[in-house]
């Protein structure tokens, strides 16, 4: 058996098939990322994707049905590694003197601004917007990523003894929308990065100090 065939076996002791599986399933991402990124999401093939990461259209097809149920395990893992980081830095926001300062300070340096993301995401938008079914995939994607930055919100200005003046929800979506339309902008003008990221910092610290008060 090659390690191809090996990869899609579901019976096994020990729980390595399992394992391999995993592996499988996160080097399909990282060429689905890399093939959208180059290619463009429409311009791609399942072929593609499996050539760049070394496998067969069975092993594809072995963990996703469409190219898009991949790139929705791809949005979940981007937006996930991003989140556990921000949720990372945040820890301990109470004991810092300006704790919107630091939040703002802390979290630039957790979510991903890398161009290959933003292409993929950015061109996967336009897709949606004229494929229902992909534009219902990424609308309940996208609930889940709000709820989860809502949660860290709504946790960080608890440990920090602050009170918001807006929902939380209402914060959040406005923190993706400014972040979003930045890193576009940037993806077009690399040379434009740390204007960018100045541009962020000063508007986040503007947007959350109108939004918080003391307790």
């Amino acid at each position: 058996m090659n390690p191809i065939q090996s990869c899609i076996v579901t019976v096994e002791q020990d729980g390595r098939p399992r394992r391999r599986r995993a592996d499988t399933v996160e080097r399909l991402l990282d060429a689905a990322l890399e093939t959208f990124a180059e290619t463009g999401f429409a311009a791609a093939s399942v072929e593609d994707i499996c050539r760049r990461g070394g496998f067969t259209r069975g092993a594809f097809y072995s963990s996703f049905r469409t190219k898009d149920e991949l790139f929705g395990a791809l949005f979940v893992r981007e937006t996930a590694r991003n989140l556990a980081l921000a949720e990372q830095h945040l820890l301990g926001i109470e004991h810092e003197s300006d704790p919107v300062t630091a939040a703002v300070e802390r979290c630039l340096s957790s979510f991903r601004a890398d161009r290959t993301w933003v292409l993929v995401l950015t061109e996967y938008r336009l897709h949606a917007a004229r494929h229902p079914e992909a534009a219902a995939a990424l609308l309940e994607h996208s609930a889940s990523l709000h709820a989860r930055l809502t949660q860290l919100v709504e946790d960080g200005v608890a440990r920090a003894g602050l009170r918001l003046a807006l929902p939380a929800d209402r914060l959040a979506r406005m923190i993706l929308a400014l972040h979003d339309g930045l890193v576009v902008a940037q993806a077009t003008d690399p040379a434009g990065h740390d204007d960018a990221t100045d541009l962020e910092r000063t508007a986040l610290l503007l947007l959350l100090r109108s939004a918080v008060t003391p307790s």
